[in-house]
């Protein structure tokens, strides 16, 4: 027997397939969700500007960057969302917040380059367009009065320094002049006024130098002007959708596992393995239609369903085992259903059955099935009214097929364990196998006293109707007898007419001739069997007659009488009153 650590991927299959409209409802809100989402979202468009960034004299090689080359590109990136680039942009931009503009920034750095990408995002193309631009240029001129402002502060230390020397020059040329010129320290201040001309001269070739480098600053330049955006980034349609069958999906198989889990009916073949630790012998597919009150033609889709079944029980039953309870979960017609056509089948089989209808409970019982009487039947030999050879029927339309029918006192008298065990030894006895269709376990345990003397058990559990914990539970009470449990049969929740109570009197019905589908099929096309060799259906019964004082009473028809007026017309009228009732 399977168990739920045994389950493969076909089984998770079964449980999406069950639950296939929930997984698909699940997944459609998510996606109208995502398209929901996408169009209430804002647009959102982003222009994009390339600066190449270039070295200049303040820039300083820093160790462990992680971009190579004179200029941190990291810093660089950084100091494009300063405030100082901030509020230069805001002011081209005539914006009023830098810190929100700020917000729509975006800086990247391709790999192994100068280059900076500085993107832009705006509710319209044209804005994205503007903010890209402005940012791009306030960057540049920022980078640039950073870089002149070293070379200006070089400058004007070397003019300070310049009009000092100048002054030394100018007072040592005063100095010279009013010096003799055979005067002995003319010399040397000629000299020194030599050499203070020489610094000037070198003072003003580096401030020079300083203004050329000054007008030759170039901080970067931008290589790919900021375009206009022809769609927006956001909102993302694909991403969105994705994301939403992405996170739909997952919940919808979440919730079908749920619903799995928490369902109280038998719905599918796993239902019974799973969770009520039931091994399935077969299943009747919902495609198999119950047309009539009547079992499956022998080459129909329902009659080769059960042909199997009676393979698979036959191979079972060894050892001259021959009696097979048929027990159903919950009041209905399933036990006689499953009871009778998996009798029909052995018949049909050529073995010789005798099926037997204990199950008071049902809508739809045995003799109506077959076309016998349902009087007299079990309950009357139970009763010790009547022998169990007078019970026993004749097919109409399989003579190796006999039936018994409940009987007249079906709702007053129950089955003992005595009774059960000696019928069930003569109709053993008789036939190759007895197939009886017992009450529902979860209303009766008549069921557990009948299988206590049978030599398997079949559960009849129809779908969407009997609950798992009763299955669960008929199968753990039908375990705790010596009987072997050989499966259970699950019959779609549909049955069609054999779910309907017929209203009494049930007259014996009629099959009519025409064309049928192959679900329509009778159970056999051939005649009724005229000659009854075993002498097993009388043509008469004979029925006690109720004495209800001077009224007069007449024949009573067996085919007119229902359950309860045979009960009472034959166990509530005194012995020796008798009527011989002529079958309508």
């Amino acid at each position: 027997m399977r168990t739920p650590a045994a389950r493969t991927l076909a089984d998770y299959g079964v449980i999406v397939r069950r639950s296939w409209w929930l997984v698909i409802g699940t997944v459609a809100v998510a996606l109208a969700a995502g398209f929901a989402y996408t169009a209430m979202s804002e647009q959102v468009f982003e222009s994009t500007a390339s600066v190449l960034v270039l070295p200049t004299a303040g820039d300083t090689a820093v160790t462990g960057a992680r971009t190579a080359g004179q200029v941190n590109l990291d810093t660089e990136a950084q100091l494009v969302k300063s405030t100082e680039v901030a509020e230069a942009a805001a002011e081209a931009l005539s914006a009023d917040f830098p810190a929100e503009l700020v917000s729509r920034v975006s800086v990247t750095v391709p790999p192994n380059t100068a280059v900076l990408e500085i993107g832009f995002q705006a509710n319209d193309p044209e804005s994205a367009r503007a903010g890209a631009v402005a940012f791009s240029e306030a960057y540049l001129a920022h980078r640039l009065a950073g870089a002149t402002a070293s070379l200006e502060n070089a400058i004007a230390a070397s003019a300070v320094g310049l009009e000092s020397v100048r002054g030394d020059i100018d007072a040592a040329e005063s100095e010279l002049s009013r010096m003799d010129p055979e005067a002995g320290g003319r010399a040397a201040l000629e000299s020194t006024l030599d050499g203070l001309r020489r610094q000037a001269g070198e003072i003003e070739a580096e401030i020079a130098a300083l203004e050329a480098e000054k007008s030759a600053v170039s901080p970067g330049r931008v290589i790919n002007q900021a375009s206009v955006p022809q769609s927006p980034i956001s909102p993302n349609a694909m991403f969105n959708l994705a994301a939403a069958l992405g996170l739909g999906l997952p919940l919808g198989l979440m919730l079908a596992w749920a619903r799995h889990r928490l369902a109280r009916k038998v719905a599918y073949p796993t239902d019974l393995v799973e969770r009520c630790e039931l091994d399935v012998l077969t299943s009747v597919p919902p495609s198999v239609k119950f047309q009539r009150r009547e079992v499956f033609g022998a080459y129909s889709p329902g009659g080769r369903v059960f042909s199997q079944l009676r393979n698979i029980v036959a191979s079972q039953l060894t050892d001259g085992r021959r009696v097979i309870v048929v027990a159903g979960v919950a009041p209905g017609p399933a036990a006689s259903v499953v009871a009778a056509n998996l009798a029909t089948a052995m018949a049909r089989a050529g073995d010789r059955v005798t099926a037997v209808a204990a199950n008071p409970s049902t809508t739809v019982g045995l003799p109506e099935l077959f076309g016998t009487e349902p009087v007299p039947g079990l309950a009357d030999v139970w009763s010790g009214r009547v022998d169990l050879a007078e019970t026993t029927q004749a097919a109409p339309r399989q003579p190796s097929l006999s039936v018994i029918g409940p009987g007249a006192a079906a709702r007053a008298t129950g089955p003992t364990s005595e009774a059960a065990a000696e019928t069930f030894a003569k109709l053993a006895e008789a036939g190759r196998f007895v197939v009886v269709d017992a009450p529902p376990l979860s209303c009766s345990a008549d069921a557990q006293l009948l299988a206590g003397h049978a030599d398997a058990v079949i559960l009849a559990v129809q779908s969407r109707r009997d609950a798992i914990a009763e299955t669960a539970a008929a199968a753990v009470s039908m375990r705790q007898i010596d009987t072997p449990l050989l499966g259970a049969v699950l019959l779609p929740s549909a049955l069609g007419p054999m779910n309907v109570v017929p209203s009494p009197p049930t007259a014996r019905r009629e099959i009519t001739s025409g064309t049928v589908s192959a679900d329509e099929t009778p159970t056999d096309a051939l005649e009724a069997v005229e000659d009854d060799p075993a002498g097993m259906r009388a043509a008469t019964q004979v029925l006690p007659v109720v004495e209800t004082g001077p009224l007069e009473t007449g024949p009573i028809e067996a085919a007119s009488l229902d359950a309860a007026s045979l009960e009472t017309a034959a166990f509530k009228a005194p012995l020796g009153t008798t009527q011989t009732a002529e079958p309508r």
